[in-house]
């Protein structure tokens, strides 16, 4: 995989440059309104290109770092009081829907490094991680853009709160909670400013927290009084934050993420949504470390829907443990003798 800090050399992520509000708007001119995507969805989709690997590295790193960016202005938009455009967000989506970068794109950000702020990268990881299971869904390009627009911005309302609750080490006490837990009716609040015609955005984003057997908030809502969109963001938002590290904790396993989700599925998720995540996302997903029946160790690169339990693997420890030099790349769809036999965690290597 081709990283993003071998392509483009950035002085300071962290300081990454948001555009400013004059740009966006001209940006917007030069690009598809949201009513001419959703207006042209049903339009023959252009074929996939054939280029090179590098070339293809390259469009995925560039588009992460769009999609970053997109995310930053958002946030910066939100802490000054100004309104979002969902216009240059839309078009880049209908562009990675059509070229069908999905796949790869989730592939990438669950192996990028995480140099920017904790909410940007979660924005990031929910969007493409959410449009996955869309196209698991089966959902048409229409309904992939609606996923991807609201996974982008359910969490707007996280922008309102202090970083002194955000970023706090300790256990937070009761009132911190409170307040963090005011975040989808701010969430609500922010995309409503946005008018009638994505007054089902706010709603989204609003129900982002509740379960089907009415334990989530602030609502209460049970079953199928909950938006399908909203419980597949809020499934996704779950193992997303659970797999990153948090001041407060260190990362889950992916797959013991995955094992606690299927758990929680019991009466919080629709089983549905819940099969389709683990039809996509796999037992071991990309950039999970396992050992193979050799005792060798790798780290998941790429899964196969058609094979799950044989996802294409980096070797990175041999069978006696010895760091390889080189790691190698082995697909265990075509070693029928090697296998999964058990997760290995990142401390746990030599």
């Amino acid at each position: 995989m081709v990283r993003f800090s071998d392509i483009i050399n950035i002085k300071d992520k962290k300081k990454a440059k948001v555009m400013p509000e004059e740009q966006y708007s001209r940006e917007d001119k030069f690009r598809l309104s949201d009513s001419q995507v959703f207006q042209h969805v049903d339009k023959e989709q252009e074929p996939v290109e054939t280029s090179s690997e590098s070339k293809t590295s390259l469009e995925i790193v560039t588009y992460y770092e769009k999609f970053i960016e997109r995310a930053m202005d958002v946030r910066e938009r939100v802490k000054g009081d100004k309104g979002i455009s969902p216009s240059p967000i839309l078009s880049d989506l209908h562009y990675i829907i059509e070229k069908d970068l999905i796949d790869k794109l989730y592939e990438y950000a669950m192996s990028a490094q995480e140099d920017y702020e904790d909410m940007v990268i979660h924005t990031i990881d929910v969007t493409f991680t959410a449009l996955t299971i869309g196209k698991g869904m089966d959902y048409d390009i229409r309904m992939l853009l609606r996923l991807g627009l609201a996974a982008f911005l359910e969490n707007v309302g996280m922008y309102k709160i202090p970083d002194s609750i955000l970023k706090s080490t300790g256990e937070l006490g009761e009132e911190e909670v409170k307040i963090i837990k005011k975040h989808p009716e701010i969430s609500y609040e922010i995309l409503g400013q946005m008018g009638k015609r994505y007054q089902w955005l706010a709603d989204v984003a609003h129900q982002i927290h509740e379960r089907s057997d009415g334990s989530g908030y602030p609502l209460g809502l049970k079953d199928d009084k909950i938006l399908e969109l909203a419980s597949i963001i809020g499934l996704v938002d779950t193992y997303s934050a659970m797999i990153k590290n948090r001041p407060y904790r260190k990362k889950f396993i992916q797959t013991d993420a995955i094992k606690s989700i299927v758990r929680l599925s019991k009466g919080q998720f629709p089983s549905r949504i819940v099969k389709v995540f683990i039809n996509q996302i796999s037992l071991f997903p990309v950039n999970s470390y396992i050992k193979l029946n050799n005792r060798s160790i790798g780290k998941v690169i790429s899964t196969d829907k058609n094979q799950p339990l044989r996802p294409t693997i980096e070797l990175l420890y041999d069978g006696s443990g010895n760091k390889l030099g080189k790691p190698q790349v082995i697909r265990l769809s075509d070693n029928p003798l090697l296998y999964i036999d058990g997760n290995a965690k990142l401390d746990d290597l030599p």
